[in-house]
């Protein structure tokens, strides 16, 4: 990723974000150009260009900076492929670069949460040979019930 593709990017993160049914997409190139770059990036994204300055496809990544076993975890955010643009390896390419990362930089793994309903991208994880992780359920708590929590 390089500070030239925010525009792109953020696009993308958008379309995705809309994707996912969500409606509150409040990011902004400066914030993308705050926390992506700098002394301590909060985030990366490996990227699909297609040659004109255009990106056709995001792995936006995080890091959880340490786990039981006192290493990091790498996550993936988002992956995305304008929807013009599928059915062209892009996302398996994407995804090999996000393997690459997290192999040339101490990861032995990463992990990513998956719509339940969006059964094309499972499909498409499951014939890279991933599998979903029947250990965990992700639990979220609304805001108004942390405000109460937070009350008690």
């Amino acid at each position: 990723m390089k500070e030239q593709d925010i525009p792109e990017l953020l696009r993308l993160m958008e379309a995705i974000v809309l994707f996912e049914g969500d409606t509150d997409f409040s990011l902004s190139e400066s914030d993308l150009l705050s926390r992506g770059f700098g002394a301590n990036p909060q985030f990366g994204a490996i990227v699909a260009d297609a040659g004109n300055g255009k990106l056709v496809g995001i792995a936006v990544h995080y890091t959880i900076p340490f786990m039981h076993n006192l290493k990091p975890s790498l996550m993936l955010k988002w992956l995305y492929v304008d929807t013009n643009q599928r059915g062209k390896n892009i996302g398996k390419r994407l995804l090999k670069g996000l393997a690459q990362y997290a192999l040339n930089n101490g990861y032995k793994k990463f992990n990513w949460l998956v719509l339940v309903n969006n059964i094309n991208a499972q499909k498409f994880y499951q014939s890279l040979g991933a599998k979903p992780d029947d250990k965990w359920i992700r639990w979220t708590i609304t805001p108004e019930k942390t405000a109460v929590l937070a009350e008690q």
